[in-house]
């Protein structure tokens, strides 16, 4: 991977992720993209956790201190019942999602911004400094809006709104997010002026549950909460590829965002015998994309993205052990869709 600086002198990059559950040695991949973008650049990435054994925290560590850019910084977030409360309110299947609501509170004060990538579906391809330099002009975030067909909607805090009349379908709107939160930069400084707590969002969770019965992630409830307190950023800053058409492709993302109708790269790959037998079962059926499962789709234009995913998944260690299980789902369910593995 190449990076171009633009004359532009080395600098600090401090970088934020948050992770749960049993692969962590995943954000090997980003972290790997991350480094490879900024050669001459130091970056200290914060990882908020609340769960990661020694063990798993020391593999990273080792992880990062052979890449040469990158310093890992965990920090253990409190609270865990209260995190635990969220992520029941909002029916989603973990609460690390939301850590990034408290970093304010927990990153050291002379850091004034940073920036939150997802941990487990995100390739850097691109220089993220003009990112983390983006104006805040007086907002929270800076951010891709979430839908990509629908004009930005301009709103305050819904719970307000709502009691002055918005309709509940527009509520339901915002709770899956005026903005995608898998590439942001936190205004720190003004979310500490604000004093801005855990409280303000289990408040208004609660709301959305008892009045709305509305589901909702981390942008969703930041959206209820705060409503458009967001600065809109390009959208190749958090480049989700889902609604690409041939000859309709974003030339030079800066950051890839396996978000959306888009299976998740780790666990799911295709080999390359695989991948020839997906096209030529397409060619044969005349059908658009094969269904994996319920809910997966593969459709022509994610294998190139796919496939990259693995290309720099190759190159680190969590490879081995990740790679054989994403192989065996994916031909699992190709056999099943009636592609010939054979």
């Amino acid at each position: 991977m190449r990076r171009k600086y633009r004359d532009r002198a080395p600098t600090r990059l401090d970088v934020m992720s948050s992770i749960a559950g049993p692969n962590p040695d995943v954000l090997q991949v980003l972290l790997l993209t991350l480094s490879e973008i900024h050669p001459r650049d130091e970056i200290v990435f914060w990882l908020l956790e609340q769960n990661l054994g020694p063990g798993k925290i020391a593999a990273l560590e080792r992880f990062c201190a052979g890449l040469g850019n990158i310093t890992l910084r965990p920090l253990r977030i409190p609270d865990a019942e209260a995190f635990d409360r969220l992520k029941q309110l909002g029916g989603k299947p973990d609460s690390a999602r939301f850590l990034w609501f408290v970093a304010h509170q927990h990153l050291p004060d002379d850091i004034k911004r940073v920036i939150y990538l997802d941990a487990l579906d995100l390739l850097v391809t691109d220089d993220l400094v003009p990112l983390l330099n983006h104006p805040f002009l007086g907002r929270y975030l800076v951010a891709c809006r979430e839908s990509l067909k629908v004009p930005p909607l301009l709103i305050g805090p819904a719970r307000r709104a709502h009691a002055l009349g918005l309709p509940a379908i527009i509520v339901r709107h915002i709770a899956q997010g005026l903005l995608n939160s898998g590439s942001i930069v936190l205004n720190l400084d003004k979310l500490r002026r604000d004093d801005i707590g855990l409280d303000h969002y289990l408040a208004v969770a609660k709301w959305a549950r008892k009045t709305l019965d509305l589901d909702f992630g981390d942008q969703g409830l930041f959206s209820l909460t705060h409503g458009s307190h967001y600065v809109q950023a390009h959208d190749r800053y958090n480049h989700r590829f889902y609604n690409e058409r041939p000859g309709h492709v974003m030339q030079r993302p800066a950051v890839i965002h396996y978000a959306g109708q888009v299976i998740k790269p780790a666990r799911w790959r295709l080999s390359p015998e695989l991948e020839q037998r997906v096209l030529e079962h397409l060619q044969h059926i005349g059908k658009p994309e094969i269904a994996l499962n319920d809910w997966a789709r593969l459709p022509p234009t994610h294998i190139p993205y796919l496939r990259k995913w693995w290309d720099i998944c190759a190159r680190t260690p969590c490879h081995a052990r990740i790679a054989p299980q994403a192989t065996q789902r994916m031909t699992r369910a190709l056999a099943r869709a009636g592609v010939d593995v054979d």
